[in-house]
């Protein structure tokens, strides 16, 4: 086979080059994208048990206000 020219050589080197900036890209990118999926979940499963506290209180406080309402 014929010998590639230089020009050649230089944009596979460049190509090489090139793949390997993207393949870091997108690890980096990946790892932002996991992080911020825990980060949500975090977020969801401590929204989920503020919502359940907080109902706990409206409940209660509910109770209160009728039984209050009874003694009248």
């Amino acid at each position: 086979m014929s010998q590639f020219s230089e020009q050649t050589r230089k944009q596979f080197a460049e190509l090489q080059e090139s793949h390997e900036r993207h393949k870091t890209s997108t690890a980096s990118m990946d790892k932002i994208v996991k992080t911020l999926q825990e980060g949500h979940a975090k977020l969801r499963k401590a929204s989920e048990e503020t919502n359940k506290r907080l109902n706990k209180v409206f409940e209660e406080q509910h109770h209160r206000k009728r039984d209050m309402d009874c003694l009248d």
